[in-house]
């Protein structure tokens, strides 16, 4: 079992984004069916994999009290892994990822230093970007909105030929902010008891949920100016549950409202990209699977 308890404690189903993310920015930038998703295209993934991995074990080392408030999953407070087994998995991550960054290329290289450094900043002192409102924001929405859909491109630019890159990466970084909002919410209590200061923490639910649905419309904006039909529907289906949980208080409401445009991302990834799709099923029975067996939860849950 010890494999697969580092397996599912990197967070696997938090890598959804990550993945769907990538897929998207590579056939919206990719024409061609043949030449969207390569060799090359999986290294890229499974490096943003181990590097998003790598960020989660930092986190759950420097959230341990936070975590146990809130009753996440828990693989420290149940004596699952220890501290020890947690930072030789955000070494080796680390290590392995920006090994082979140089082997790619240097636009990857830089890329994959920048996620490094924020998974770092993001959870451990002095800066602990984390518990600071603002900037706890900022490196969600730049890390997974910028950086991924910038690291399905094989270099970079300024010029207008690669503006669906930056384009893209707009909307990303917008509908991220929006969502990172909302994923605060429902720990809004116990980051509070930890001194915490996330968004939802400083402001009260009601703002908050404002503020994301604030950032999720800009994004439906965004998608409807370059084009981007599809993206669009998903921002605007977010908005409506959004406009949904600030009419009538719900806490389920409010999950569903972050859970959505992540489950609305899969589907549209997994339609043009049939094999991701099959994969994401599979992760799912086997995260339901090894969670009802180590922990007696039913894990995912949709709210």
């Amino acid at each position: 079992m010890k494999f697969l308890d580092y397996f599912f404690a990197a967070r696997v189903l938090l890598h959804l984004p990550v993945w769907s993310v990538y897929l998207l920015t590579r056939h919206y930038l990719v024409p061609s069916p043949g030449s969207v998703f390569q060799w090359r295209d999986l290294a890229v993934v499974l490096c943003l994999s181990l590097l998003t991995a790598a960020a989660y074990y930092l986190n759950q080392i420097y959230d341990f009290e936070t975590d146990r408030i809130n009753d996440k999953l828990g693989f420290l407070q149940k004596d699952i892994l220890n501290k020890a087994n947690m930072w030789a998995a955000f070494v080796v991550c680390s290590v392995v990822a920006l090994g082979v960054a140089p082997f790619l290329s240097a636009w990857q290289m830089i890329l994959f230093a920048q996620l490094f450094l924020l998974g770092v900043a993001y959870s451990a002192p002095p800066l602990r970007l984390k518990d600071r409102p603002l900037a706890g924001l900022f490196a969600n929405a730049y890390a997974f909105g910028a950086l991924i859909p910038l690291a399905a491109t094989r270099e970079i630019s300024f010029d207008s030929s690669y503006l669906p890159a930056w384009s893209l990466a707009a909307y990303f970084t917008l509908a991220v902010a929006g969502v990172h909002i909302l994923t605060t919410l429902p720990d809004r209590e116990g980051d509070r008891a930890t001194g915490k200061k996330t968004v939802a923490a400083v402001m009260s639910g009601k703002m908050a949920k404002l503020l994301a649905l604030l950032f999720i419309a800009a994004s439906a904006v965004v998608a409807f100016r370059l084009g981007y039909a599809l993206l669009m529907y998903i921002s605007i289906f977010t908005v409506i549950v959004l406009a949904m949980s600030l009419m009538y208080k719900s806490a389920a409401l409010d999950l569903f409202a972050a859970k959505l445009p992540i489950l609305l991302l899969t589907i549209l990834a997994g339609v043009f990209f049939t094999g991701y799709l099959v994969f994401v099923v599979v992760l799912l029975i086997a995260c339901r699977l090894y969670f009802r067996k180590r922990f007696g939860i039913i894990y995912p849950q949709l709210a």
